[in-house]
């Protein structure tokens, strides 16, 4: 007898093969039948008429480390139809931690969006083996996908020391990471906008990746620079795979900043070009026109040597003052400089803070607080970062609507929302957002494929199912086959549709029906159920 039978449903396999009547039969936690399964018994059955039946989606980028601890539910992921979470992405990670460099790592997760919620951050796990054996322990509803990230391997060894590593410190970072691929992540990450990326030398990121080829995995990148100098950024990053032999995926792939729209071309040659080569590289994206990080990674590199602590002190400086403004509207050799990527500071919004007092910032344009305050904008970011000790989120509209759809409707591209998990009730309730933590998947099924006609059903369900698993290499899933892990989310294509705004991000999609997560469901008749079957996605080495 089967667990679960799903009937009249039209089958979407993820393939990107076209869709096709049948019946799905779930027993445990695999898929066994597909077919005619009208005389087949089950324990229960769910009526998919009109709906689409197709793999659980996987968020490829996600800055979900910590709101997984905190908030187990997920259900910003459940109910948008992800049933993966690929977590430790552009370098910002939490493991592994070094005692004597732990409260560095706390204070720079608390900077970032992964540890913008209203809480005191903890960190209940040092070695990245305690770290996997604590998620083990506590499973969310998702499953977890993690990726290694680069920044707490340069903090354990280094903290945030702006100087190249000795022979000996390289030394112990290498050893650091295989190390932790022994344990089971999928790959590993950079972000080179971010410190301590932002300090690591192309040696330093080869030798790292030598490591991560030997376990099979693959080098994610949130790359040096996304704007002005961004095909250097991108030599980079295909230079790395070339001298380390690791497989290269290029993170949330864009063309940021007005003076570089409509570039997208240049960048399919270079990764064309790439794989010409023999390389192997790929990319993932979002589906807007804005992104969402720190308020504070307006700042120049200069500014973080030492820590966050160093960084919100030297605001208090008027001459540091006076040589951020300077670096912003002229800009230094090799930095992402986001405020000299705008066309108006009215493109930046507050989306979070941490203090009660300064809530009624969230929601509002960075120069609507200057007027408010009768200063300029300027001033304005630097007392707002000092007030909030640099834990302040933003919204910054930087990207070419044409360009991002350009790069979503490119056969090989897969989407990664770029978020952390949230929801509109409890403790992640508290904390806003960019409307692509709870639109993302809906927004490509609704929009880009329902509406504008992008690409086809079959395809954009591609996009969010098959091809991150491929890259991930994880066995069983991205697919319905029979034999394969029940990862299932029933949606109608008809009336998917993300309901998020940037005005009022924290709205579920409308259009999935139930959502299946290791054959156990999760979500069904617009509730949330009070289970949590997700599993740890590990490397294939891990067991070994």
């Amino acid at each position: 007898m089967l667990d679960i039978k799903i009937i009249n449903g039209v089958i979407i396999d993820g393939s990107g093969k076209d869709a096709y009547k049948a019946d799905l039969g779930i027993i445990g936690d695999k898929i066994t039948k597909i077919g005619d399964l009208s005389n087949e018994d089950a324990k229960t059955t769910i009526d998919a008429k009109g709906q689409a039946v197709s793999p659980g989606f996987i968020d490829m980028h996600t800055h979900s480390d910590m709101s997984l601890v905190y908030d187990r539910n997920a259900s910003s992921r459940i109910r948008t139809g992800v049933t993966t979470d690929v977590i430790g992405n552009c370098g910002i990670g939490v493991a592994p931690v070094k005692e004597e460099n732990k409260q560095l790592l706390l204070d720079y997760l608390g900077t970032r969006i992964v540890g913008s919620m209203p809480v005191k951050l903890e960190l209940k796990w040092d070695s990245y083996e305690s770290y996997i054996k604590y998620m083990e322990e506590n499973p969310p509803a998702v499953n977890v996908a993690p990726l290694l990230a680069q920044g707490p391997i340069r903090i354990y060894e280094m903290g945030f020391s702006k100087e190249e590593p000795t022979d000996k410190e390289l030394e112990n970072m290498v050893e650091l990471s295989d190390d932790c691929m022994k344990q089971g992540p999928l790959g590993m990450t950079s972000g080179l906008v971010y410190l301590p990326g932002e300090y690591t030398t192309q040696k330093e990121l080869v030798e790292l990746c030598k490591k991560v080829a030997k376990y099979d995995g693959f080098y994610a990148t949130h790359m040096r620079n996304e704007g002005d100098e961004i095909f250097e950024a991108m030599d980079e990053a295909i230079d790395v795979a070339r001298q380390s032999g690791v497989r290269l995926h290029i993170s949330h792939l864009k063309c940021l900043g007005y003076r570089n729209f409509g570039q997208t071309d240049k960048l399919f040659e270079k990764i064309n070009k790439a794989r010409e080569e023999g390389l192997k590289v790929s990319f993932d994206v979002y589906p807007y026109n804005a992104g969402m990080t720190s308020l504070s990674a307006m700042l120049p590199p200069w500014m973080f040597e030492g820590g966050v602590d160093k960084m919100v002190e030297r605001l208090t400086d008027e001459k540091n003052r006076k040589q951020i403004v300077h670096d912003i509207e002229n800009g230094l050799p090799g930095w992402q400089n986001f405020g000299g990527s705008l066309r108006s500071w009215d493109d930046v919004t507050i989306v979070s803070v941490t203090q009660d007092e300064d809530a009624w910032m969230e929601g509002m344009k960075l120069t609507e607080i200057a007027a408010k305050w009768d200063k300029d904008v300027y001033n304005t970011m630097f007392d707002i970062l000092y007030k909030e000790n640099g834990r302040v989120q933003i919204t910054i509209v930087l990207m070419d609507e044409n360009d991002v759809q350009t790069i979503l409707s490119h056969p090989d591209s897969m989407v990664g929302s770029d978020s952390m998990s949230l929801a509109t009730e409890g403790l992640l309730a508290k904390t806003s957002t960019h409307p692509r933590a709870f639109g993302t998947q809906a927004k490509v099924l609704g929009e880009f494929v329902r509406e504008k006609k992008c690409f086809s059903l079959e395809e954009g369900v591609k996009k969010l199912t098959y091809n991150p698993a491929q890259i991930l290499k994880i066995e069983g899933r991205g697919l319905l086959k029979e034999g394969n892990f029940a990862d299932i989310v029933i949606f109608n294509p008809d009336t998917i549709k993300d309901m998020a705004t940037y005005k009022n991000p924290k709205q579920y999609p409308v259009g999935i029906d139930t959502v299946i997560v290791n054959g156990v469901v999760a979500f069904e008749d617009g509730k949330q159920l009070e289970v949590l079957p997700g599993r740890f996605l590990k490397n294939s080495f891990a067991s070994k």
